[in-house]
């Protein structure tokens, strides 16, 4: 193996990823007194299985890697075995059977709420409300970006209108709930969910998520806020392997039941995955574009969980 890398041309950080996938497979060529290169397809799917990647799109690169590797191996003579052991082309539905669903959890509304209820620093917990209901940006910026002047309640409607640190826009519909809880975070420099008398207020042109008990003109918050906010739902949720996505897809399977649940006949089909994609601001092909990969968006979804916590729907993708 170490050959085979020696022969690449990769930067640092690619080979990093790829010694930590070799070092893995070392422990099942261990087992199996044999390299890669000479595994059968069931001794190969194995080693995908153990890998226990958490999305059909990491595991993807490890196969195709894997893949190269033993394409290698036969062109330079170290195996004889030159059945093919893995499909012609790598697709999402391949690589989608050896997610390790033991460590994703999901919530619904009802018990993210639940939770946020047990933080002591209610700007946590209006934090990873945002998050599930669509709002981030890199480095959170979405959120922290997040001013009174940006939210419009009319109309049975509540929009807000969204920044990163791009300089890119977007307007979402959110919650009535999630507005409400901006707007009592903004008045006062509290991090409780009841203010004290004699708090801080302050403008709808400054920032919601602000430093607690801010004096100065510094008030906003940085990255780093929403890093320990996840690391505290960590602990909250008693979920070690909880990220900001787990909230985020969470919030997605939430938002498709509230798109289906008032159809006579509830179909999931490629239009509500578009709302899902512009509202969460994800599933498209790249950065650049905004065609919707609905392979990639339906590999983030858990039908099962939706089925038994929401209700039931068809699927039409």
């Amino acid at each position: 193996m170490e050959w085979y890398l020696q022969s690449l041309d990769v930067q640092e950080n690619s080979l990093t990823t790829y010694l930590s996938l070799f070092n893995k497979a070392t422990l099942l060529e261990n087992q199996k007194n044999k390299d890669i290169f000479d595994m059968n397809k069931v001794e190969l799917e194995e080693l995908f299985y153990s890998l226990k990647s958490p999305s059909p799109q990491s595991i993807s690169a490890s196969i195709g890697f894997i893949g190269r590797y033993i394409d290698w191996a036969i062109m330079n003579g170290y195996t004889d075995n030159r059945s093919q052991r893995l499909p012609s082309i790598i697709d999402m539905e391949y690589c989608s059977k050896f997610i390790f669903k033991a460590s994703i959890v999901r919530y619904t509304r009802e018990q993210l709420l639940s939770n946020l209820q047990l933080f002591d620093d209610q700007r946590h917990a209006v934090f990873l409300l945002c998050l599930f209901e669509g709002i981030k940006g890199e480095g959170y910026s979405e959120i922290l970006n997040l001013k009174m002047d940006d939210l419009k309640l009319g109309n049975g409607e509540c929009q807000v209108k969204l920044l990163n640190n791009k300089g890119y826009t977007r307007t979402i519909e959110i919650s009535e709930d999630l507005y409400w809880r901006l707007e009592r975070l903004d008045k006062v420099s509290s991090t409780s969910a009841q203010p004290k008398q004699g708090q801080k207020y302050f403008s709808d042109s400054t920032y919601i998520f602000k430093k607690a008990n801010a004096k100065g003109e510094d008030i906003q918050l940085k990255a780093s806020f929403g890093n320990r906010a996840l690391d505290l739902a960590k602990s909250v949720f008693d979920n070690g392997n909880l990220i900001a996505s787990t909230i985020q897809t969470s919030g997605m399977m939430w938002y498709i039941w509230e798109l289906l649940k008032h159809q006579e006949v509830k179909v999931l089909n490629k239009d509500v995955l578009e709302k899902v994609a512009s509202k969460y601001d994800t599933g498209y092909v790249n950065k650049d574009s905004k065609y919707v990969s609905y392979s990639i968006l339906q590999h983030k979804l858990d039908f099962d969980f939706m089925k038994t916590n929401y209700g039931f729907f068809h699927i039409e993708l």
